[in-house]
């Protein structure tokens, strides 16, 4: 199905022929189980108390003071965030379902677990919320990460028969599934930079036996569900991170910016997945040696439902190597500038894959909330503008719900739309900065065919773009530093001014 197909906001069977229920726009959070609740047989849990770079000679693999030890624990505070997400005019709430809490030593299912996960999915009904589910968000056990995890192909009938569970316990209780979340970033964080397990630091040929057999891992979980009594009707996805990298300039000083944006793309970005989604071929090619592994799967292209775009910004790299931003862009507490057009490349580009998308995680890592808002304001713009040219993106997930444990970096990333603090100084207090998301959420439709329309009678009155350039260019966003530091001019004045700005849609 493509964008064409959707333009009257009712379902397609592919042949032309549509269906009388239309086709819902989903409005909600996403989180991670793990990154606010921690376990205690986890790849990640492990990790989180180990030391960087070394086992035993290091830092701290968490940043700041506090570790996982001391998180929200949605775990067992699942109604009250539950309703919190509701509380944001959510429908749906997209989760993770965490393999170590399933199934903590091998052949092991703690079944108080499962029916937690049924509490919570009735809990989600109760507030009026479809759930999404990630089957592995970058955490799994620490027998299967022992086993050799994902870099083995004989590991897949583990995960595979995991997936087979989830979905004869939960299968009547939800209809939206991803296998994975972010391959390709967790390859890079685990295998080339070392800040997530199991820790390695420019395996580049362990990465790509660990993206290879993920992939494979997912076609199989895919066709085992689908195969399942009732696994016709559930639709089964893949989430992937899209960011692509490139220089700041142009020039010979340039040049290894220019190289390395290219295999930062190549690695983390587009290029790996989407020629698999397209071919169902698999090519990993490292500097220097050229193609390492390639193969192709003799059906042809994978099967996938509905695809999982997560976008937050591109990468810039300064001629000294370091993440920047264009002039005039604003840095987000990460290390990347707020940049929403690339959202909607992001969707242009998905659309290829002829399926329905869903923006399951955007968001801005942002501690003073002074950027959050016009964030949202443009990445939701730019959304809808996809959405008024026709593209099939079905719903808009924040991430996230609140603060957590941002992975290597800890408490210090700042996405939740209600903040939190470990020292308990804060506890699920919204920000201002969310309510930009809030009346978006109370504004628009619930159906695709509603939000069309209201996104392009916003076209016909903002322009193309739903006036985000014009609206950025007002706000007078000048360029930060990574540290959030406005720019000066000489007489130590700050240069524009920094606002937010909100549009409601009806």
């Amino acid at each position: 199905m493509n964008g064409v197909a959707q333009a009257n906001g009712h379902a397609s069977n592919g042949n032309g022929e549509t269906h009388a229920e239309p086709i819902r726009f989903l409005k909600g959070a996403a989180i991670s189980v793990w990154q606010n609740s921690g376990d205690k047989n986890s790849n990640w849990t492990r990790f989180a108390h180990s030391l960087w770079p070394f086992r035993y000679l290091g830092v701290s693999a968490i940043r700041g003071k506090y570790n996982i030890d001391k998180c929200s624990d949605f775990w067992n505070n699942y109604e009250k965030d539950i309703k919190l997400a509701a509380a944001i005019h959510s429908t749906t709430f997209r989760f993770s379902i965490e393999w170590a809490r399933i199934e903590p030593e091998r052949g092991v299912i703690d079944m108080e677990a499962v029916r937690r996960y049924h509490s919570m999915l009735d809990c989600m009904a109760s507030h009026g919320l479809e759930p999404n589910a990630t089957l592995w968000h970058f955490v799994h056990p620490t027998w299967f990460e022992d086993a050799g995890g994902f870099t083995k192909e004989e590991n897949i009938p583990h995960f595979v028969d995991f997936c087979k569970r989830c979905f004869e316990w939960f299968g009547s209780k939800i209809r939206l599934w991803a296998t994975f979340n972010e391959p390709t970033c967790y390859l890079f964080l685990g295998w080339v930079v070392g800040i997530a397990p199991p820790g390695r630091i420019f395996d580049l040929v362990g990465a790509g036996r660990m993206l290879s057999t993920m992939l494979k891992a997912h076609v199989a979980a895919y066709r085992a569900i689908k195969a399942m009594p009732g696994g016709g009707a559930a639709q089964v996805g893949l989430v992937s991170h899209h960011i692509t990298f490139e220089p700041q300039g142009t020039g010979v000083m340039y040049g290894v910016a220019k190289v390395l944006s290219d295999w930062m793309t190549y690695w983390w970005g587009w290029d790996v997945v989407h020629h698999w989604m397209m071919t169902g071929e698999f090519v990993w090619k490292l500097p220097v040696l050229g193609t390492w592994q390639r193969w192709k799967d003799p059906a042809g292209r994978p099967p996938c439902d509905w695809w999982g775009i997560n976008y937050y910004s591109r990468g810039i790299f300064s001629w000294y190597l370091l993440p920047s931003c264009r002039q005039q862009e604003v840095m987000t507490d990460m290390y990347y500038p707020i940049y929403p057009e690339g959202i909607y490349e992001a969707i242009k580009r998905c659309s290829e894959f002829g399926i329905p998308m869903y923006i399951t995680e955007t968001g801005i890592a942002d501690s003073r909330d002074d950027r959050r808002a016009i964030m949202i304001d443009a990445y939701f713009k730019e959304t809808l503008r996809a959405v008024a040219d026709g593209y099939d993106v079905r719903g808009f997930y924040y991430w996230t719900l609140i603060d957590n444990l941002e992975w290597a970096t800890g408490y210090t990333m700042k996405f939740g739309l209600y903040a939190w603090e470990p020292d308990g100084s804060v506890d699920r207090k919204l920000k201002e900065g969310s309510k930009a998301l809030v009346r978006y959420y109370a504004t628009l439709p619930d159906d695709m065919a509603g939000v069309r329309r209201a996104a392009r009678k916003a076209q016909a009155v903002l322009g193309a773009d739903l006036g985000v350039e014009a609206e950025l260019e007002q706000e007078g966003f000048v360029r930060m530093g990574p540290e959030g530091k406005v720019v000066q001019n000489e007489k130590g004045e700050q240069v524009g001014k920094k606002g937010v700005g909100m549009v409601a849609i009806g």
